[in-house]
């Protein structure tokens, strides 16, 4: 069987767990796809960045600049990328997963699985820009009715679509982010050279529902009065929400010089961040999964994570959760001994990917679902 996986969607270092979603599957696939021709499509810049190893490339014949324009012509105008339709076409995949909430070229060829990794827009819309607020609703529920099959990152995210999009359940099949096997997530190398502890260490781009706000204010609480002495270390995107609001936010609760904000940083200086904090901090508000929490634990790291039913899902403790707009919550999570436990035992990305192949299988065959549109 050919198995075509697209990264036209991907955008290295601004899409958080998504990019490390996608590449864990190029790293797992290979191995447990046995008998299987896998088909890695990218754009020529990606082409340039991913390896690739026990792939086949398709690549586009355009860059990513091009290629954003074509999926933005495509999704508001009546015209078709018939040019990578072509592409694609002489690929023959028998079927392809596009990891990234939407089907692009809409018309690709053959059969279409499709990874739900975001329904916030349909739960909190005003946390979205305008550009978000038009392209999402023209783009991704028609890849969902495109698609033969849906996988959802986790059984929450599953029922948001069931019920906000009237999907047929029998379509969509959860399955979760997953993690390195323990020995190897702490075993990753010594803690990073980046900055000194203790400190908490949150790594989130700053959008809305990621709740630095929330987190800055009970923090200088804490601080303020002595209840903590680590500083707090960031890692993520900064979007405009930094600069506008974050920051004058910090300064006006006086807790500036005890924040250190580093930017975006590559995935093995994440674990090295991991290694050397005191605690891992999860604040956010929405979460269609929240893989750091998973890759803390897995490094062997105390996690305080916000209230949410994901993170049920996933086994956080109740002792490690807390609302973060209740100071003195927040300091009896951190007071738990560490490091935190999950209750369930998270997947392994092996796991992950041989459960991904079994539905593009099915997707291939008409099995277990209607064949796509």
């Amino acid at each position: 069987m050919r198995i075509a996986l697209s990264l036209l969607s991907l955008r290295p270092g601004q899409v958080g767990g998504a990019e490390t979603y996608v590449r864990a599957l190029v790293r797992h696939l290979p191995g447990v796809a046995a008998g299987d021709e896998l088909l890695l499509v990218l754009d020529r810049d990606l082409d340039r960045e991913i390896e690739g190893r026990g792939w086949t490339k398709v690549v586009m014949p355009y860059g990513a600049r091009e290629l954003v324009a074509r999926r933005i012509a495509e999704a508001y105008t009546p015209w078709r990328d018939r040019r990578s339709e072509a592409v694609l076409a002489a690929a023959r995949p028998d079927v392809t997963l596009f990891p990234q909430q939407s089907i692009f070229p809409h018309r690709a060829p053959g059969p279409a699985v499709l990874t739900a990794v975001d329904v916030q827009h349909l739960v909190v819309p005003g946390h979205f820009g305008l550009f978000d607020r038009t392209f999402r609703p023209r783009v991704y529920p028609r890849s969902m009715e495109r698609a033969a099959r849906v996988i959802a990152i986790s059984g929450f995210t599953k029922g948001t679509l069931v019920e906000r999009c009237g999907i047929d359940p029998a379509k969509v099949t959860a399955i979760p982010f997953g993690v390195e096997p323990r020995s190897a997530a702490s075993g990753r190398g010594a803690p990073s050279r980046l900055v000194q502890g203790p400190y908490l260490y949150y790594p989130a781009a700053t959008w809305p529902h990621k709740a630095h706000a929330a987190l800055f204010r009970a923090y200088a609480a804490l601080r303020g009065r002595g209840a903590i002495a680590e500083r707090l270390v960031l890692t993520g995107q900064r979007t405009p929400l930094w600069e506008r609001s974050l920051v004058p936010l910090a300064r006006a609760l006086g807790i500036e010089r005890d924040v250190v904000h580093l930017g975006f940083v590559t995935f093995d200086e994440v674990y090295r961040l991991y290694a050397g904090a005191a605690a891992v901090v999860f604040p956010t508000t929405f979460e269609g999964f929240g893989l750091p929490v998973l890759e803390a634990v897995q490094a062997g790291r105390k996690v305080v994570t916000s209230r949410l039913a994901v993170f049920d899902e996933i086994g956080v403790p109740r002792a490690a959760q807390a609302d973060f707009d209740r100071p003195d919550e927040v300091l009896a999570a951190l007071a738990q001994p560490g490091p935190t436990r999950l209750l369930r035992e998270p997947a392994t990305w092996e796991q992950v990917a041989r459960r991904t192949i079994e539905v593009l299988r099915g997707a291939a065959t008409g099995q277990g679902a209607s064949a796509a549109r």
